[in-house]
């Protein structure tokens, strides 16, 4: 979407109290956007466009209300980034609680579920939108300790393509960035062995930038980009 000042692009994106969803948030501010935000809990980010909820992606009612929210306050939404996840320490499949499971499941599957779903109503009636998931490197490596976690964002990629096509005559297009490591608080508590195993893994063998990050966003809520759907886009690996 391009960048405008009285008629802003309204963008959506979940998990943003920190890491990721809280950079994509601050750039997207940077650029005029009206960004509407949630999380489990507060944010600090303190700017006149910015619209903070309190939410648990992985409680359905909890969803409609926040897009309930936005749509009341900006009267649309323009792009959804669905960034929220679980993301827990790698553990063996047969050491892996199903307490551990099922969190992974609500949070990661039936969250991103209930919040495109909930966006993509409002989409529909606006005849435009873009749709963004995430997914990880995880799926693409296919590493030991990470089956659950990669279930679920394997299930989002799925989820994303159908959606692609369910929506493409609405004139909404959905697509999935994966992003390989980025350092945030939760990767620099992996510890460094950790961290360089992964990375060693990795095609392009560095961390990327939140920078990185936002100019795939870009390039998929671009107005350019209009044909553009059902497509993943993995930084730093080739799958």
């Amino acid at each position: 979407m391009k960048q405008m000042k009285n008629n802003a692009p309204v963008m959506a994106i979940t998990g943003t109290s920190k890491g990721i969803g809280n950079g994509m948030a601050r750039h997207f501010l940077s650029l005029g956007y009206h960004v509407a935000g949630c999380s489990r809990g507060d944010s600090d980010i303190d700017q006149a466009n910015y619209f903070h909820s309190r939410v648990e992606i992985g409680d359905e009612k909890q969803v409609q209300s926040w897009v309930r929210a936005i749509k009341k306050r900006f009267g649309r939404i323009d792009i959804l980034v669905c960034n929220a996840a679980l993301a827990p320490a790698n553990l063996l499949m047969m050491m892996t609680p199903g307490s551990v499971l099922m969190d992974l499941l609500q949070t990661n599957l039936a969250g991103s579920y209930y919040v495109c779903r909930e966006v993509s109503k409002v989409m529909v009636l606006q005849k435009s939108g873009r749709i963004i998931t995430t997914s990880t490197m995880a799926v693409g490596l296919h590493e030991e300790g990470t089956s659950a976690y990669s279930a679920t964002k394997s299930a989002v990629v799925e989820m994303t393509k159908i959606m692609a096509k369910e929506l493409a005559t609405s004139g909404i297009t959905c697509n999935v960035i994966a992003p390989s490591m980025l350092m945030t608080e939760a990767v620099h508590a992996l510890g460094e062995d950790i961290i360089q195993r992964a990375l060693s893994k990795l095609t392009i063998k560095r961390t990327i930038t939140i920078e990185e990050v936002c100019n795939v966003v870009s390039f998929f809520a671009a107005e350019e980009s209009s044909c553009v759907t059902g497509q993943v886009i993995h930084l730093g690996l080739v799958c």
